[in-house]
This record gives structure tokens, C-alpha cells and sequence, in this order.
């Protein structure tokens, strides 16, 4: 089992990262093999909307650091991403990959009952740590995008949120989160040995 995992947040061990690392660690255990990206360390661009990747290409055109993620999370089983919430939303780092995840639709893909160019749906873990307690605020932002990862070609998207973890190593004092993040690796990779069968089919 081939998971990548996209850090969106520009700290190393921040609360986003960490829950993830753990995640990680139990999917390990399990078997997989694990591809780690820290967005913050590369050097790239966001989409240029020349539709390269619609004309003639079947990958994005850009060629910068994030050449290789994109390979990676094409070839990839299952794709993990965390991110903390900046303002409302993910990091802007985060952002700019996932515009960069336009290259995954074919041309015409609005019109295609098989819009992405993936040979089969992906599992997507989307890990999001938040500082405000309120967990009625920003809970939009994971619906919002796991409708845009199931059109891009990832069969669900598995939620872990962790809320109220302000401060640097808020997260480590809330075992509940491990627990979901254990449970979730669990219930992923049980899910994941069975899902062969799963191809990229219509969008919602």
C-alpha cells in the first residue's frame, strides 16, 4: 500500500503535521510504504490556467518542485493531507497544490462521466487541525473540498479534524484525536485491501 502525504502547514511537528505523522505511523504498522512532502520546502507555482494539461499534454507543464508530488500522488493508493486552518481556510500552501490537481481531469471533464485521468478512485485522508474552539466554525471547509477531490478522482475523502489546538503541541494533550487517527488507519486499510475494484466513475 503506496500512501504520500502532502504537509500543507509551514511547520514541522505543528499540530496539523503531528496528528498526521501519527496516522501515518499506524498505516505503517499495517504495511504501507509512506512518501512524505512538506510543502513549505519547495519552490513551485500555482495553476497558470493555460490549460497545457487540456491540450495535448496529460500532465501538468509546469516544471518546478512540485513536478515530482504530482507523479507521486498519480501513482499513489491513498493521498494524505494536512493542513492547519489560515483564516477561514487551508495554508496557501495547500491551496496552491490542490489548484495544481487540475492536471488530474482530462480535457472536456465537465462534460465526461469519467472526468479524471486516474486509472482508478484513491482514498483521501484530510487531516485539519483548527485554534478556534468553535467547532461550528469553518466547518465548511471539508465538505467543500472533498466535493472537489471526488470530481479530481479520490473515491471518499476520511476526515480527521481536530479542533481547539492553538498552540504548538495543543494536539498532544487530546488523546481523542489519536484515537480517531488510530482508528481511522484501522478502518482505512481494512477498507483499502478490498478496493480494488473501485474505478474513477462519475462525478457528484
Amino acid at each position: 500500500m503506496n500512501i504520500v502525504y502532502v504537509a500543507g502547514s509551514p511547520r514541522i511537528g505543528g499540530n496539523s503535521d503531528t496528528l498526521a505523522k501519527y496516522f501515518l505511523h499506524c498505516c505503517q504498522q499495517q504495511g504501507a510504504t509512506i512518501q512524505h512532502f512538506h510543502l513549505n520546502n519547495l519552490n513551485y507555482r500555482g495553476c497558470q490556467a493555460c490549460d497545457a494539461c487540456k491540450k495535448g499534454a496529460d500532465h501538468c507543464v509546469l516544471k518546478d518542485d512540485l513536478t515530482p508530488v504530482l507523479a507521486a500522488v498519480f501513482a499513489a493508493d491513498i493521498l494524505v493531507l494536512a493542513t492547519p486552518v489560515y483564516y477561514g481556510d487551508v495554508t496557501a500552501q495547500l491551496k496552491g497544490f490542490i489548484d495544481r490537481t487540475y492536471s488530474f481531469l482530462k480535457p472536456g471533464y465537465i462534460a465526461e462521466n469519467k472526468p479524471s485521468r486516474f486509472p482508478k478512485r484513491k482514498q483521501l485522508v484530510f487531516i485539519l487541525a483548527q485554534g478556534h474552539r468553535n467547532s461550528k466554525l469553518f466547518a465548511d471547509i471539508l465538505p467543500r473540498y472533498s466535493d472537489i477531490f471526488y470530481w479530481t478522482g479520490f473515491a471518499k475523502t476520511w476526515p480527521l479534524r481536530a479542533v481547539d489546538v492553538y498552540h504548538r503541541g495543543d494536539v498532544d494533550k487530546k488523546e481523542e484525536f489519536f484515537r480517531q487517527a488510530q482508528q481511522l488507519s484501522e478502518q482505512l486499510m481494512s477498507d483499502q485491501n478490498s478496493a480494488d475494484n473501485i474505478t474513477a466513475t462519475d462525478q457528484p
